[in-house]
């Protein structure tokens, strides 16, 4: 009897093997649902980019925390440039990398060389002149660019508490509290679509 039960077990473990062709079945579903929900929700998460950006460019508001029932979710925070050095006059750069024996065979001159000097410049904010801050040599060739220009992008940052995503527990109970679902009757296509036959259950 002891056999016979072995035999349906192994039997039972065979029956329920998922064939090679289905995995992969599986798998190109799963993929192309995971394409048709980025093109939905990529939107939804990308919509307070624009409005953001233009709301520092006006305003220089570059935060937006986003909070429900009082308690902090996460942020959004405007991008911005930073303030930095780079090469604007090549030929003079080239002399002076030149003169430094910092030029390749090829006649460019080492990037190992240009970050380092972009790296160390200072301007004097009297005469605007570029100096090396190691040697306080002029260095020709460069100018200062200054920061605090929006990149184009903004970041979202879950609220954290000892390293863990909060606010993203936060926003799920309310979710399952039922106090998201004005919100998302105006943004059905967030929901997940009832499987045929669902209701009948």
């Amino acid at each position: 009897m002891s056999n016979d039960v072995a035999d349906n077990d192994t039997q039972s473990d065979e029956a329920v093997a998922i064939p090679l062709s289905v995995t992969g079945l599986i798998g190109a579903l799963a993929r192309a649902m995971e394409e048709h929900q980025r093109a939905v929700i990529q939107p939804k998460k990308d919509g307070a980019k624009e409005p953001l950006i233009e709301g520092y460019l006006k305003e220089k508001r570059s935060d937006l925390i986003v909070e429900i029932g009082g308690q902090e979710v996460g942020r959004y925070k405007v991008n911005l440039t930073r303030d930095r050095f780079e090469v604007d006059d090549e030929a003079a750069f080239d002399a002076y990398a030149e003169s430094k024996d910092e030029i390749d065979i090829i006649i460019v001159r080492k990037k190992s060389f240009e970050n380092a000097v972009l790296t160390h410049a200072l301007r004097d904010p009297e005469t605007g002149v570029i100096v090396d801050s190691r040697t306080g040599e002029v260095v020709p060739g460069i100018k200062f660019v200054p920061g605090g220009k929006p990149t184009g992008t903004v970041t979202w940052t879950w609220k954290t508490f000892k390293k863990q995503p909060i606010g993203k527990a936060v926003l799920l109970a309310a979710y399952r509290r039922g106090e998201l679902d004005e919100l998302l009757r105006e943004t059905p296509e967030l929901l997940p679509k009832a499987q045929p036959g669902a209701s009948d259950a």
